[in-house]
């Protein structure tokens, strides 16, 4: 079984709106062992619909339709859908009932255009809706089948994993198990990797090892495929070993957490303490620590210092180290860890200066230069970085370059 998603609205089409449930259902599918073939995205018009649902069917034997399950007039799937499966509308009075008890619990009242969200295709299996007012549904024609779902993503992602997925599974012929193991990878070109790699990076193998980019880290992918999930795992543990073996640490964890995500667990480990002083990335690093849950435990205080004025006041860089080196500069992030370690009485501390642009730079000190200091107990080791980019890119690649080296050094420690 393959498939193509087929992702309704004309605000997709225009770029108004990312198409984020393309990529969701693609990983879930692919953990189901089920290939997507096509990614395709049309605006709401029924013809232009229509052939490209007709398409997707004949070259893959799965469809999912995302999107245009709304009650009005420019919502087409229900429509779309009973033209191509050849079968009429038929509105579901089980549907009907749900619908007014929904409003009424809201207590607001229903358009008659809500009805509409009650006609099924005659013969489809329903997809309920345990959120959202939008049932989908499961038609099929020949050896094509569509699945319809709404496009909000928390009411298509709770339908899949509760009633789609399910049928799935019970539907593919093949019943090979599917195991798969992402392994996060920092501080290394793609390019590098793949060359580390050597043999072990094998697209088309069993296990296959791929890779992907995500918000700055290497995904390196594993997945197998055996007769039992037992063995599928096997293979998947053997080919991560070596492939840890060849990268050591810059392998910083498994699945889909960040950077952050390990260096609050490196702290809670060995439980340290930790500051944070800020001037180019204007908090983006505590702002990453903090969306960790826990991370109080750990975390002292930040500081965000973006002036000379304030880092002297609030860190205690001395006046004359910043007219003699700079703000960005190597000593003054060393002073800045060491006074974010002081001021909070942490056992750790990273500091952050840098140039993010797009003005500010010159030939000695361009924009994208940065500097990055970690303040332990035994040391401080500064690192110093050149990233390419605009403001926003930059300030994102620098804030990775600290939590990074941060986590070398609690691994040191």
């Amino acid at each position: 079984m393959d498939a193509e998603i087929l992702a309704t609205g004309s605000e997709l089409v225009l770029g108004r709106i990312a198409n984020t449930n393309a990529a969701w259902l693609s990983r879930e599918l692919e953990a189901l062992g089920i290939p997507v073939r096509f990614h395709t995205a049309v605006g709401d018009r029924f013809d232009d619909l229509l052939a490209a649902l007709r398409l997707a069917a004949a070259r893959v034997r799965l469809v999912l339709v995302t999107g245009g399950l709304g009650p009005t007039a420019d919502d087409l799937t229900r429509e779309v859908a009973s033209r191509f499966l050849r079968r009429r509308l038929v509105r579901r009075p089980e549907l009907v009932q749900l619908l007014r008890e929904r409003f009424a619990a809201r207590r607001i009242q229903m358009a008659p255009s809500n009805l509409r969200q009650a006609d099924i295709p005659d013969g489809a299996l329903l997809v309920p809706n345990p959120t959202g007012t939008a049932p989908g549904f499961i038609g099929r024609r020949g050896r094509a089948r569509v699945v319809a779902l709404p496009g909000v993503p928390r009411e298509m992602e709770l339908m899949f994993r509760e009633t789609v997925a399910p049928y799935l599974r019970a539907e593919r012929r093949e019943r090979r198990a599917i195991h798969l193991r992402d392994l996060l990878v920092y501080g290394i070109p793609e390019s590098t990797l793949g060359d580390r790699l050597g043999p072990l990076f094998a697209p088309e193998g069993n296990p296959s090892v791929g890779t992907l980019l995500r918000s700055g880290t290497i995904v390196v992918r594993v997945r197998a495929e055996a007769a039992t999930e037992s063995l599928a795992r096997r293979r998947v543990d053997a080919r991560a070993r070596r492939i840890r073996a060849r990268l050591g640490e810059l392998v910083y964890g498994e699945g889909e957490g960040g950077l952050e995500d390990a260096v609050l667990q490196l702290l809670a480990e060995r439980r340290r303490t930790l500051a944070v002083a800020e001037s180019c990335t204007g908090g983006l690093v505590a702002h990453k620590l903090t969306n960790v849950p826990g991370a109080s435990a750990s975390l002292l205080e930040g500081t965000v210092v973006y002036s000379n004025e304030a880092k002297t006041r609030r860190l205690g860089v001395s006046r004359r180290l910043l007219a003699s080196h700079g703000a960005v500069s190597a000593p003054v992030a060393e002073a800045m860890a060491l006074g974010a370690a002081r001021r909070a009485g942490s056992d750790f501390a990273v500091a952050v200066t840098g140039i993010a642009g797009p003005a500010g730079g010159t030939p000695d000190q361009p924009v994208g230069l940065v500097f990055v200091a970690v303040a332990g107990p035994s040391r401080v080791h500064v690192e110093e970085y050149h990233f390419a980019g605009e403001r926003v890119a930059l300030k994102e690649r620098s804030a990775n370059a600290a939590l990074n080296l941060l986590r070398q050094e609690l691994l040191r420690s």
